[in-house]
């Protein structure tokens, strides 16, 4: 039995991406009575890398670093929207990465938006261990489980201690692609049916999509990367977004991360925009919310490639649709009127 009577929900998210502040977000807003808890998975970095350092070079310490700062931002950025997180566990460090290493640091590790005391107080990452402790105090088939970022985390916490797969009700992630949009890497070239999730730990991938018994839910990289639900600039964003504490505080990261990410590639290809991709899997755990804006199909996957000599192929999922009985289901594309929905949802979860 369950040690508390409060619903459980756990949320795998990685850093520093906004989105994943926008998913942790839309959670605690969608599930008032629930208790929301956070595993972050740290990107693999090394600090002070010139433009051209090879993004297998990385060090632990590095890494270790920002992912504990990316915990401090994770709490004290949250506290914008009036929202408590008290405890971030830790989500190990993704293994691989298709982002060179500056990046982060021309942007989100500036923190400006963190007190640097608080951020000395409040980065302690929770252990592992005590994770999997939480997970087993509740419920069989009770806890749902969203994912924003590759399934580093998820992936650890089961091979840590397969038995907490007996507690897990439903995965949602925002995860994949048909490969019918264009993935630009950050050297230019196509990357088209690679997904950066599903790219940033392959064997995770693998391991948590032909290994959980679960119903599983998918949000590809189509039902994200649609123009009617983007925002072609930072002002644009702001023009978007509820008058607010929190609203304001998101918009300055935005405005960081279209400078250093969006608004260079959008010189190249104008059908570059700012994309809220993480917030999904919060609007897929939703179950009207998930009806009311996406087309859903149960589908089965074939492969997912994970071995040495599928390295060509790391960052795929090889699924169809099916006709057949499937505990595995994958959004195609918006409804008609899904993208409406999507914004009057996302500014409401923003709203004061």
């Amino acid at each position: 039995m369950s040690t508390s009577e409060k619903k459980q929900i756990l949320a795998f998210v990685d850093a520093p991406d906004p989105d994943n502040f926008v998913q942790l977000i839309a959670l605690h807003k969608l599930n008032p009575d629930a208790e929301v808890n956070v595993a972050l998975t740290g990107r693999p970095v090394r600090f002070k890398a010139t433009k051209d350092h090879p993004t297998w070079k990385w060090d632990l310490q590095s890494s270790r670093m920002a992912q504990e700062a990316s915990a401090a931002r994770i709490k004290n950025f949250l506290r914008h929207f009036g929202i408590n997180v008290s405890r971030v566990f830790d989500g190990g460090i993704a293994p691989r990465t298709l982002v060179p290493h500056h990046i982060h640091f021309e942007e989100y590790y500036r923190f400006l938006d963190v007190d640097p005391l608080c951020a000395l107080r409040h980065s302690e990452l929770e252990p592992q261990e005590e994770l999997v402790e939480l997970i087993l105090k509740t419920q069989n088939a009770s806890l749902p489980l969203a994912v924003g970022g590759p399934m580093t985390g998820l992936h650890q916490t089961i091979v840590r201690c397969p038995e907490v797969t007996t507690r897990f009700k439903e995965l949602h992630a925002m995860f994949a692609t048909w490969g019918t949009v264009a993935l630009m890497q950050f050297d230019d070239k196509p990357r088209g049916a690679l997904q950066f999730n599903v790219a940033c730990d392959p064997q995770a991938a693998h391991g948590v999509l032909c290994g959980l018994d679960c119903p599983i839910y998918l949000m590809p990289t189509e039902v994200t990367r649609v123009k009617s639900i983007g925002f072609e600039s930072a002002q644009k964003l702001r023009e978007f977004l509820p008058e607010n504490k929190g609203s304001n505080a998101l918009y300055h990261l935005y405005a960081l991360w279209y400078d250093a990410a969006v608004k260079p590639r959008q010189a190249k290809n104008p059908e570059e925009l700012i994309f809220i991709h993480d917030l999904v899997a919060a609007f897929s755990l939703d179950e009207k919310l998930r009806s009311a804006i996406y087309d859903i199909v149960p589908v089965e996957i074939t492969s997912v490639p994970y071995l040495p000599r599928e390295s060509a192929d790391w960052g795929k999922v090889l699924m169809n649709k099916t006709d057949k009985s499937s505990k595995i289901w994958a959004a195609t594309g918006l409804k008609a009127d899904g993208a409406a929905k999507y914004l009057e949802a996302l500014k409401q979860v923003l709203s004061a």
